[in-house]
């Protein structure tokens, strides 16, 4: 799968280590609360992704 997205390097490795302690944080809190630990891994992974395609610029209109 082949993604075009408009980060460099440092950029998508600071994406990612931010994702991975994001996800990490949200199975900490998981472990005493499942639905917040679930919400909060939803969110995660949805805006990572949203950021990794190229959908959320973080410029506004």
């Amino acid at each position: 799968m082949k993604i075009n997205n408009k980060l460099n390097r440092v950029q998508l490795i600071a994406a990612t280590l931010c994702f991975g302690a994001s996800l990490g944080m949200s199975i900490f809190i998981g472990s005493s609360s499942t639905l917040i630990g679930l919400m909060l891994g939803a969110i995660t992974v949805g805006v990572y992704v949203m950021i990794i395609s190229g959908k959320w610029s973080g410029k506004s209109i």
